[in-house]
């Protein structure tokens, strides 16, 4: 893995990776792409790209966080960006869940092999959870969506009050936010920010659209 690469998008972020959370980075790329020859994770395989468009790209998500929060991560895939993130964040709690149950068993698989006992990884549809985990997470997180409007409505019932969802959208921010207008009103959400960044090494662009859940 290219060690300075990941460093420098990480410092993008203002983050600082010791050399123990490099090695976790290095194994989790080792895994991703050993499991990915017999099992289809992830469309990324070369090594810059999976820095660059997987790791780097869920880092941009730490300088959202707040201390000790709850974060759910639906449709978490090959688990990006949850694993990513609690990897330099052991203070979160993170929920990841996925319906494709060989996902989810390379994402446990990964949180024994890098010792993420914060993390919790569920297998199922996020429309099913909702019922029993209405209303409990700070942050609700995910790359899955193409459509921002269905993010949102599957999201929202997860947030509490005062609560944000995260969508990571590669396209463009605003007709995403608009499109996601109509959704808002009915749910009870404001769009809070889009925070525009850049991906190293001329990877892409990229942009974190934030919702709020309005107070009581």
């Amino acid at each position: 893995m290219n060690v300075a690469l990941l460093q420098e998008g990480a410092r993008g972020f203002g983050l600082e990776l010791d050399a123990a959370t490099v090695a976790q980075f290095e194994q989790f790329m080792a895994e991703l792409r050993r499991w990915n020859r017999s099992i289809n994770l992830t469309a990324i395989t070369q090594p810059a790209e999976i820095v660059c468009k997987h790791f780097v790209d869920s880092l941009s998500l730490v300088s959202l966080l707040k201390d000790g929060e709850r974060l759910l991560d639906i449709g978490s895939g090959a688990g990006l960006p949850g694993l990513a993130v609690a990897m330099v964040r052991h203070d979160l709690a993170l929920t990841s869940v996925d319906a494709v149950e060989k996902k989810v068993r390379f994402q446990r698989h990964i949180c024994r092999l890098l010792g993420l006992q914060q993390v919790e990884v569920l297998h199922g549809r996020v429309e099913q959870l909702a019922a029993q985990r209405g209303g409990q997470y700070d942050l609700v997180i995910s790359r899955a969506f193409r459509n921002v409007s269905r993010f949102v409505q599957l999201a929202y019932p997860f947030v509490r009050c005062g609560g944000r969802l995260v969508a990571m959208v590669a396209g463009d921010a605003d007709d995403a936010t608009h499109e996601a207008g109509v959704v808002c009103g009915q749910c009870d959400l404001h769009h809070l920010e889009t925070i525009h960044y850049r991906l190293p090494h001329g990877a892409g662009e990229r942009n974190l659209v934030v919702f709020m859940r309005n107070q009581l």
